[in-house]
């Protein structure tokens, strides 16, 4: 029998909110998400697992800092260089450069004796375990866009293929620039086990291809996703089962919706203080969204009580939505102000984007300049208007 831990999308430098954690003065989101891979660590090696495989965006960025690098070497090293076990990864699309002169950051991973297939070629790893050889074939996000089928090696006894991208007819709840679409014909041949990465849902796609998803989660449209990884057995007929095993992340609390319709700013502010009476926020991030309401009501919203449970929590965001109801604006539609550190949101994002390329230093900063007036101005100003 073998057995392989399935593990994908640890997003390894992802920073969120102005928080910082007060032990390492780093962002607490970024330490939050480390911290996920060394619980996920913790239960690999609770499980005597002959190898470990990882689907792809180790990391958030294509550069990474010094100290998320280092904190991966560490870690990974638990697995590799003190319990002798195997670990492959084929680069998802979050750590892939777009020029192949770019140095990846998976290139580092060798140092803890990890095989990494990170530039725009397939790869191909073997081992034996009591005698069963595993092959496995990698398709890292700069392979995936000019490979057709894949086929399962022949010298091996139990075969899987690694890759990054969205299969055929799963819909993501947010598209990311530059992911990757995997083509059916990449996927169909006979391996034993397909291990898929980028979806941060547990799913399984079809009987041998699953992804593991996500070790943390990275935004409400996961609020309800479990995070973890996964276990896979063989044994001497194929593929015999697929755990999900989940591991503990911060909470992340969606609370019901409030309609807002003909109530004024007390009657609002009463009814924010009835969805978070009772619940247990503290640490935690947190979003209540408040739809139909009617124009200058925001603007009246108790400011320190809003200011008191952002204290509470990691983070709190009250969504101001004009639209009558959640699928006027669509789930997760815009809404017209957020009382919260949008911001500080607004600017990581425009940061971090061009600090990946994908926008222009110029550019980025006439960017971030406009869009913080936008947003200074419809915090203050009456919804709609």
């Amino acid at each position: 029998m073998v057995k392989i831990a399935h593990i994908s999308d640890t997003h390894l430098g992802y920073s969120r909110y102005a928080r910082l954690d007060p032990e390492s003065n780093r962002n607490q989101r970024e330490v939050d998400v480390q911290e996920a891979y060394g619980r996920a660590v913790d239960a690999i090696l609770e499980r005597d697992v002959d190898v470990v495989i990882h689907s792809g965006d180790v990391f958030d960025s294509v550069r990474p800092a010094t100290h998320v690098i280092i904190g991966f070497l560490k870690q990974t090293a638990r697995i590799t260089a003190r319990a002798g076990i195997p670990y492959v990864v084929a680069a998802g699309n979050h750590e892939t450069p777009r020029l192949r002169t770019t140095t990846a950051a998976l290139e580092y991973a060798n140092l803890v004796n990890v095989h990494s297939a990170h530039g725009f070629d397939l790869d191909y790893w073997v081992d034996e375990f009591d005698g069963v050889n595993v092959g496995v074939t990698l398709v890292p996000h700069g392979a995936v866009f000019g490979t057709g089928a894949v086929m399962p090696a022949r010298d091996a006894d139990v075969n899987i293929l690694v890759t990054h991208g969205l299969v055929h007819g799963l819909e993501t709840r947010q598209h990311e620039m530059g992911e990757a679409d995997l083509q059916p014909g990449m996927i169909s041949a006979p391996f034993d086990y397909i291990a898929l990465g980028h979806y941060h849902d547990f799913h399984k796609h079809k009987e041998n291809a699953y992804y593991s998803g996500a070790t943390e989660r990275f935004g409400f449209g996961e609020v309800d996703s479990k995070a973890g990884f996964a276990v896979v057995e063989f044994d001497g007929n194929g593929l015999e089962s697929v755990e999900h095993v989940e591991i503990e992340t911060r909470p992340m609390i969606d609370l019901p919706k409030i309609s807002a319709k003909e109530m004024d700013s007390a009657e609002l502010t009463e009814e924010v203080q009835k969805r978070v009476s009772d619940v247990d926020l503290d640490g935690a991030i947190v979003r209540l969204r408040a739809y139909d309401v009617r124009r200058g009501v925001a603007s009246g919203v108790d400011r320190e009580l809003l200011r008191d449970l952002q204290r509470r929590c990691l983070n709190f965001s009250l969504e101001i939505h004009p639209e009558e109801s959640p699928e006027a604006a669509g789930e997760d539609g815009p809404p017209s102000a957020v009382f919260g550190p949008l911001g500080e949101e607004f600017a990581h994002f425009v940061n971090s984007r061009r600090e990946r390329g994908e926008l222009e230093k110029a550019f980025a900063e006439e960017f971030l300049e406009k869009g913080r007036g936008y947003l200074t101005r419809a915090a203050s100003e009456e919804p709609g208007a």
